[in-house]
């Protein structure tokens, strides 16, 4: 999938997003996307083994994709490529195939390259919320 599909289909549509290396910390770049995301209407999961169970935005925070109760469109990633080790492993027990955005700071070129390679849809090197604030019209 293109990445303007996915900006049409998932973006600037609002979709379901697992924000993995979520933080309830104000001052942390995720926390502000989150913020903004869920003003948009998007419906979020927070995804962090070191807050589960903790509330961020008055949304529940689990430790890992694979404890999602609900499917998503998105997993956007959020963490350093020396964090990511589980996420490739967490992807593989999904039933499905969700697009992976790997926010800025988030670059994994390997890691991208085999999600590409295994079918994922890839988004590199930009932010969910910048994307939606100046590609669908905002």
């Amino acid at each position: 999938m293109k990445k303007e599909e996915i900006l049409k289909r998932y973006v600037c549509t609002p979709c379901r997003v697992a924000v993995v290396g979520a933080s309830p910390k104000a001052d942390r770049p995720v926390f502000r996307v989150m913020n903004y995301l869920s003003g948009a209407g998007f419906t979020l999961f927070p995804v962090n083994p070191g807050y589960a169970g903790v509330e961020i935005l008055g949304l529940p925070c689990v430790a890992d994709l694979a404890s999602l109760k609900e499917g998503v469109d998105v997993v956007a990633l959020f963490l350093s490529e020396k964090m990511q080790g589980a996420v490739e492993e967490d992807l593989k027990q999904l039933s499905y195939k969700p697009v992976v955005w790997f926010q800025p700071g988030a670059q994994n070129e390997p890691l991208a390259s085999l999600l590409t390679g295994a079918g994922y849809p890839v988004v590199e090197e930009d932010c969910l919320m910048a994307a939606h604030m100046n590609k669908c019209g905002v």
